[in-house]
């Protein structure tokens, strides 16, 4: 007896439907990924780049302060922390008071940004840079808040 012979869609529609719904997934993932990406939260800052000008003649007891304020769109309900660095660390330094937030956003939020000088007055005097961060976890918020800062 001979054996029916099966017919070509009969014999590729397993194959066929495994490779379509590998394809669906994976245009699933890429669509999901793409769409996460635009999801993540922006900083918004009222004065970018800022800048920061004052006298070093007091050597280690220098500084100089400047307000900003920002937010983050769309808004963040967790905590998040400000780090900030600087061009120099060993000469200057930059803090944030606070530095650190309930949550970020809708409404702006006001920090004063100060720089010191960690060196005697001599070696404190130049122009230095720095950036302030927006930190949730390990993710980061951009972009970073530019800090310039003239030390006569």
């Amino acid at each position: 007896m001979a054996l029916p012979l099966q017919s070509p869609i009969r014999r590729y529609l397993p194959h066929l439907l495994v490779g379509l719904t590998i394809s669906l997934i994976m245009v699933g993932a890429y669509a999901a990924v793409g769409f996460a990406s635009t999801a993540v939260p922006k900083a918004l800052w009222t004065t970018s780049p800022l800048a920061i000008t004052f006298s070093g003649s007091g050597g280690t007891s220098s500084s100089g302060s400047a307000g900003d304020s920002f937010k983050c769109a769309p808004p963040v309900t967790s905590p998040i922390v400000l780090h900030t660095s600087v061009s120099n660390p060993i000469k200057i330094s930059l803090t944030t008071t606070p530095s650190s937030f309930a949550s970020c956003g809708p409404s702006f939020t006001t920090v004063t940004i100060t720089a010191y000088c960690l060196v005697a007055a001599p070696n404190c005097k130049g122009t230095y840079a720095g950036s302030i961060t927006i930190f949730q976890g390990y993710t980061t918020f951009p972009p970073d808040l530019q800090v310039s800062i003239s030390v006569s």
